[in-house]
């Protein structure tokens, strides 16, 4: 099941402390999710650190480069990762312009697709010289 949920405020250091509290609250956990790769990369930042590195792996989302590079790699503790898909910005801007603009009504679901990043495809999302 899951042992707990909190907030990284979408920051690597927040993430970190975060993580460093289940680490110490919880003697087994099998995987973490974080909903940014800054925050994943704060949350393996202190895995490291408390040498549990080989009990867990860690997803997270945007397809950062170094989480990218990570499975690339085949290291064991980033097996996937997921994109944030361009379109998200485009349409949370769409669909503000509707409501303000025009006066529209917007309410619903909006499924964007994103691309799980696998070894398979890695290659194909690595950008080297990204700032992020």
């Amino acid at each position: 099941g899951i042992l707990g949920m909190e907030h990284g405020n979408w920051n690597r250091d927040d993430a970190f402390t975060v993580m460093q509290d289940f680490l110490s609250r919880f003697d087994e956990i099998d995987a973490v999710w974080a909903a940014d790769d800054d925050m994943a990369m704060g949350a393996l930042a202190a895995i490291d650190q408390a040498d549990r590195s080989d009990e867990m792996w860690v997803v997270g989302g945007a397809a950062m480069k170094e989480m990218v590079k990570r499975i690339m790699e085949g290291d064991p503790q980033v097996p996937v990762d997921v994109t944030y898909p361009p379109a998200m910005a485009a349409t949370a801007i769409e669909m503000t312009a509707l409501r303000y603009v025009a006066n529209i009504p917007v309410s619903g679901e909006f499924i964007i697709g994103s691309v799980l990043v696998t070894p398979e495809n890695a290659e194909d999302y690595y950008y080297p010289d990204s700032p992020y």
